[in-house]
């Protein structure tokens, strides 16, 4: 990603994200991908604590990219379609290659996490501690994926995050409340996509996968 996280825009991924949905609920692959590009760097905005996030996600966004530019691309046009496609293949647990399915469901994880992160964002109090946010929303997200080492790891360095305040001032918002609506606006459409190809990973019992 050639972006820093200094550039992290909230407006900007909100209308990202918005450019996902296509009609009954298709999502576009290229779009999730634009728009991961730029949620990936709230990561970043937390400092080295999700520093592993971030490698983890860029890989993967790469791999998805590569999907779309490879002979088989017109099969990863849309979410639906890239497992759709894998499963009649029998691709999805490829040992050879990490499937399309199996890089989504990763960065399909930690979408959960970033939209129950922003919506505790909103929600905490001027003073709340980034600490205590934070940990609510790994712990009941993304953690559960993670072995116990890692887990650890991170429940000590979320001590080192910066105040809500701070944490607002580095995405550009204000305790002004319309700007901070834009956080639950996010929260809103991630959880939507969330939600989306949860179904779909559950119908295809995929959510699994190694």
């Amino acid at each position: 990603m050639a972006e820093t996280t200094e550039n992290f825009n909230l407006v900007k991924l909100n209308q990202l994200f918005l450019g996902c949905f296509q009609e009954d609920d298709v999502i576009d692959l290229d779009s999730y991908v634009n728009a991961y590009d730029e949620l990936s760097k709230l990561f970043g905005l937390l400092g080295s604590i999700f520093g592993f996030v971030v490698a983890d996600v860029v890989e993967k966004i790469e791999i998805l990219r590569d999907y779309r530019k490879s002979p088989e691309g017109e099969h990863y046009k849309s979410v639906q379609s890239m497992i759709s496609y894998e499963v009649q293949q029998n691709i999805t647990d490829n040992k050879k290659k990490a499937s399309g399915a199996r890089t989504l469901l990763r960065l399909h994880r930690a979408m959960e996490f970033t939209a129950e992160l922003m919506r505790d964002v909103r929600n905490a109090e001027e003073g709340a501690k980034m600490s205590t946010i934070t940990r609510k929303a790994y712990d009941g997200t993304l953690s559960k994926h993670h072995p116990w080492l890692i887990r650890k790891g991170v429940h000590v360095a979320m001590y080192t995050l910066p105040s809500r305040k701070q944490l607002l001032e580095k995405i550009m918002l204000t305790d002004d409340q319309s700007k901070v609506e834009d956080l639950m606006e996010a929260a809103n459409l991630q959880g939507k996509m969330y939600d989306i190809i949860q179904d779909i990973y559950k119908k295809e019992n995929l959510l699994n996968l190694p």
